[in-house]
Parts: structure tokens; C-alpha cells; sequence
């Protein structure tokens, strides 16, 4: 739910910059159409809109204190904030249901320690006007985003970098180490820096203060890693159900409807069925691309199957209304676009447009949305962890999934060795060795935990909070995270298939096809090859020069002219080639 920004300055004239609080705000007024705020101080301007799921009435932000000692602004949702609540009401006078007054209240009362107690997803900032410094800090996985920029004077911050853009100094400057990693490692891009030049992510897990002394960023959130599993397989299964039932539960709670992206894989299969078990009948979104039976997914690198017959399957079984979102292939350039300008991260990989168009039918219909994001980084879920040889380096990772990134020559030499090294020193830094099979599958799957899932969890939020739809993460449930990463490596890929511990907890709950159903990722329109090269043809025709300090864009020009067939690589190059020539144009970036 919701957006945020605020700018601080320390030299009491904070006030006379409200106008640029307010246009980072309506940057961010998709993220929360149902209300607007603002309040400041000589030292800070707040903004925040709203999207209301808990007492809509009465969860109005910016949000202050009884004293007007501490104002609040907040994105998320805390599932455990009735608990939370009962605990804070001996001291603290609430006014309203809202889990943003439980955020309030505890930082009030336990400071930094409020964050452990926390169960759910969260981005906030608060402002302690008696000692004039500003708190900010982001949830254990990073679900919900905080993004922020030090200016000669100033700190700034915002829900997404996008909105920052009107408050910065100086015109967008690409952040050319940023987007060539996107260019050549598109599932780990995006996470560690933002794109534009100037701005930082809070990491996922951290905390930040600021001060008339400065800025300081720390961990609050430190995870250990498993060597054994805390029970027999049966018993760790058997809580495992039981933590998850519970995670769902909890994300149904809403004043407004909740609903649920259904593929028919596992993990949304099994939020649905645990759904139906608590008592809800929450409305399903399917991606229904035309023609996709006739499709030969044995060439695919990552999708597996058609979603659409399982999806119908699990439905029907578990009594789920269900709407097949069905794309026109027509509308293809003006989606990359409408894509393009939603996300600052640039999109990764073609799939994002289906998020977007259910999020966009999903939006017509509910204000939340169980999504399985997260079931497959938190619990051993990808087939390359089963390949010694792919887990041998990340090199063989981006091997398997990237090709010819089309580079400016002379950019950077061997990109994919480039990239493979860093990424290995990256898990190497976190603790981790590739001396063993066993510490190279821990050391694979840390990088998967800690940035292809953060990009998936960053695309998650800003494709449904485009239209107004907040997508709620059960795999994300705290306590579920624990017990997850107390299960070891070789208890999740048991026998040899990826996730196997989850998949004996769903035994019973989902049809068996669908229990067994390999890992497939969310689909593209499988048969809009030609209307991928057709449009980035023009684009690059028409923009390339706006992309040409990082692209061969001439080279890549050719390939486009050439009939002859696309593989995969090639085609999401041309993907990515045209979202970077979109994203330059609409946000006016400069590569200088």
C-alpha cells in the first residue's frame, strides 16, 4: 500500500521546498489513489498517497503522534498488527484498526527494536521532531522499496527513483555500470543501485538515520544459514503447512478484496488452497496469451509449460472464480512502453508485460493480490541448483540464461566473465566458498536469494502499485522465512527435485500433476517474436542514439533487418534494447 517521499535539510528552510515534495508525491499518486498527505516542519517535508486496505477512514498520512513528537510515513502491511496492538494499547491511545498507527506506536515505544518484532512487508520513514533526525527502514526481504539521494544540502526520499527525478539538482544521469549489468545479467540487475546516477537503495534489511551530522546505514536483519533440518522430514514438512496456512490467513485480511495471480504452479495453487481453507474465495487473474497450446516449450530456457490449462485445473478443484487475462499481440509497443515508464529498474525480461496486464484487470477488480513470489529463492526451487556444473561458477548461470548483450564495443571486454567474477566474489564477501559441491549450491543460492529475488520482488511491487494493487507475499511471512532457512540444501532438493520440501507440505492440498508440475516461469506471448523485432527495429531507428553509448545499436539494427529466425537470446536482447531506448526518452536520461 501506498507511496512515500519527503526531502530534510538542516538549515530550518525545509518548507520552501514543499512544492518539490509534492511533485515526488503525484509522481507516486498510482500507489495510492485513494488519498493524499503532507506536513512539515522547518526541517522536513513529508508526503505520502494512499491505498487503504485496513480502516480506510482512519489511516490518513502523514500520521503524528498524540505529542506531535514523531510523524510517520509508511508503505506495507503488518500482518501481525492486532497482536502488536494489544501489546502497545497499555501505554498508547489508539485512534484507529490501521496497522500504520501499530508502526507508529512501536517505534515510539521500542525504537529500532520494533523492527524484529515486525511480521509482514514494510518501507517507513519517521521524523522525531524533538531531536530532529529521521528513521527509515525496509523489511527482512526488501518487498516493499525506499529509495533516497544525498544532495550537497539535502536528503531526499522516495517510494521509487522515478519520483525522486523532480527533486533532484541536475537532469537523469544513467548509471552506466547499473545498465550494462542489466544488459548482461538482466536477473541480477537492478537491485543494487538504482539506474539513475546519484540515487541509493536502502537495502533489504537495513535501517537507516539521518542526522544534522549525516547519514548512517546498518543490517538490522541478520539471517544464518542451515546445516541441518530442525526435525524428520515429515515433521519439518508437516510445520512447514501449518506456518504457510497461517502466512495466508494472515494476508487475507483486508477491508478491501484480496486476490490471487493463479498459474496453476505450485506455490499459487497452494496460497489458493489455504485460501479456500480459511474460508475465502479470493478471485483469481490467469495470463492467457493466444495460441500458447501450440507452442514447443522444450526450447524455452525457463518456461516450462502453459500456464492456462493448469491454472483452469486448479481452479475448477479448488472452486475458484477465475479471470483469464488475454493480451492483444497489437498492443505490444504500446505496452513496452507504458512498462518502460512504470519501472526505473528498466524491465528485465519480457514476462514483465504480463504482469502488468493482470495487474491492470487485477486493479479493475481488487486492491490486493496473493502473488508466490518468493517460494522458489526461499526454498530451493530453480533446476540449475540440481546441475553441478551450473552451480560450479555464476559464469554458467549467466551462460545458461544470457547471450550476445550486443555492447558497444569497447565497453567491456568478456561481459559475461565480467559479471561471473563479481557475482562470485559477491557470495565469497557473504561467507561463502566454492571448494565443495555443497558450499557452491549454498553459494548459488545465496546469489539467488539476494539478488534475482530481489529483482522479482522489486518488479512484483511496481507493476501491480501501477495500478493501485498491492501485491502480498505469503513465502514472505516471517515466521514461515525462519523455518525456511532452517531447512538444509539437501532436505529441499531430496531426490533430486527442486523444492521438495514444500511440495510433500502441499501433499493432499493441490491436484497431483500440479504438486509434481515442474518449475516454470510466468509466460511471455510466445508467439510475438516478429513484433518484438518489428518494434525495436523503430525504436532503435528512431531512438537508438539516445542507447548507442552502451549498444552496438548499428550491429543490432542488422540483426533486426535479417529475416532469419530469433532464438531466445536474441529476442530478449531486442526486449531490453527497446525498454532502455523507452526509459531514456520518457525520463529525458542523459548517458553522458
Amino acid at each position: 500500500m501506498c507511496g512515500l517521499a519527503g526531502l530534510i535539510r538542516y538549515d530550518g528552510g525545509a518548507r520552501v521546498h514543499t512544492d518539490r515534495v509534492i511533485a515526488m508525491r503525484d509522481r507516486l499518486r498510482h500507489r495510492g489513489p485513494d488519498g493524499s498527505g503532507l506536513w512539515h516542519d522547518p526541517c522536513a517535508v513529508l508526503g505520502h498517497t494512499l491505498l487503504a486496505l485496513v480502516d480506510p477512514a482512519n489511516s490518513a498520512q502523514p500520521m503524528r503522534s498524540a505529542d506531535n513528537r514523531y510523524v510517520l510515513v509508511y508503505n506495507g502491511e503488518i500482518y501481525n498488527h492486532d497482536a502488536l496492538r494489544a501489546e502497545l494499547s497499555k501505554a498508547w491511545r489508539f485512534q484507529s484498526r490501521s496497522d500504520s498507527e501499530v508502526v507508529l506506536a512501536a517505534y515510539a515505544t521500542w525504537r529500532e527494536a520494533c523492527l524484529a518484532r515486525f511480521n509482514g512487508m514494510f518501507a517507513f520513514f519517521v521524523w522525531d521532531t524533538e531531536r530532529r533526525q529521521g528513521f527509515a527502514a525496509r523489511d527482512r526481504l526488501g518487498i516493499k522499496p525506499f529509495v533516497y539521494a544525498e544532495q550537497s544540502d539535502e536528503f531526499i526520499f522516495a517510494s521509487e527513483a522515478k519520483a525522486l527525478l523532480p527533486a533532484m539538482h541536475a537532469r537523469p544521469r544513467a548509471n552506466i555500470d547499473a545498465v550494462t549489468e542489466y544488459l548482461v545479467a538482466p536477473y541480477f540487475s537492478g537491485v543494487a543501485a538504482p539506474m539513475f546516477v546519484g540515487m541509493n537503495y536502502l537495502a533489504p534489511g537495513h535501517a537507516l538515520r539521518i542526522t544534522a551530522e549525516g547519514v548512517h546505514v546498518w543490517p538490522w536483519a541478520i539471517e544464518g544459514e542451515a546445516t541441518a533440518s530442525p526435525g524428520s522430514w515429515k515433521e519439518t514438512a508437516d510445520q512447514l503447512r501449518v506456518r504457510l496456512a497461517e502466512a495466508v490467513r494472515r494476508t487475507l485480511v483486508a477491508d478491501a478484496p484480496v486476490g490471487l495471480f493463479l498459474s496453476g504452479g505450485l506455490d499459487s495453487t497452494l496460497i489458493g488452497a489455504l485460501a479456500t481453507q480459511a474460508g475465502a474465495t479470493p478471485e483469481s487473474f490467469t495470463i492467457a496469451f493466444a495460441e500458447h497450446d501450440r507452442y514447443d516449450y522444450a526450447a524455452s530456457l525457463i518456461v516450462d509449460s502453459d500456464d492456462q490449462p493448469f491454472a483452469e485445473s486448479a481452479s475448477t478443484h479448488l472452486r475458484l472464480p477465475r479471470t483469464d487475462v488475454r493480451p492483444s499481440r497489437d498492443d505490444f509497443g504500446k505496452s513496452l512502453r507504458e512498462v518502460a515508464s512504470q519501472n526505473d529498474a528498466l524491465p528485465a525480461w519480457e514476462q514483465e508485460l504480463a504482469q502488468h496486464h493482470l495487474a491492470r484487470t487485477a486493479g479493475t477488480r481488487v486492491k490486493a493480490v496473493m502473488v508466490g513470489d518468493a517460494a522458489d529463492e526461499t526454498h530451493f526451487g530453480y533446476h540449475f541448483l540440481l546441475d553441478p556444473h551450473a552451480t560450479s561458477d555464476p559464469l554458467h548461470v549467466l551462460q545458461r540464461l544470457t547471450g550476445d548483450p550486443y555492447l558497444r564495443p569497447g565497453l567491456l571486454a568478456r561481459p559475461l566473465e565480467y559479471f561471473g567474477t563479481a557475482y562470485r566474489a559477491l557470495a565469497q564477501d557473504a561467507g561463502h566458498e566454492w571448494a565443495t559441491v555443497g558450499g557452491r549450491l549454498r553459494a548459488t543460492q545465496w546469489l539467488v536469494r539476494h539478488r534475482w529475488l530481489q529483482r522479482l520482488l522489486h518488479n512484483g511491487d511496481i507493476h501491480c502499485m501501477a495500478h493501485g494493487v498491492e501485491a502480498r507475499v505469503p513465502f514472505g511471512d516471517t515466521a514461515l522465512l525462519d523455518l525456511a532457512a532452517s531447512i538444509a540444501p539437501e532436505d529441499a532438493l531430496r531426490h533430486g527435485i527442486e523444492k521438495a520440501m514444500l511440495r510433500e507440505a502441499a501433499r493432499g492440498l493441490v491436484p497431483e500433476p500440479i504438486r509434481r508440475r515442474r518449475k516454470s516461469a510466468l509466460p511471455k506471448d510466445q508467439g510475438a517474436g516478429e513484433h518484438v523485432r518489428q518494434h525495436t527495429h523503430e525504436t532503435l531507428r528512431d531512438h537508438g542514439d539516445s542507447v548507442a553509448v552502451v549498444m552496438d545499436v548499428p550491429r543490432l539494427l542488422r540483426r533486426c533487418a535479417d529475416p532469419s529466425p530469433l532464438d531466445e537470446h536474441e529476442r530478449a536482447v531486442m526486449f531490453r534494447a527497446s525498454a532502455l531506448a523507452h526509459w531514456a526518452t520518457l525520463h529525458d536520461v542523459s548517458f553522458a
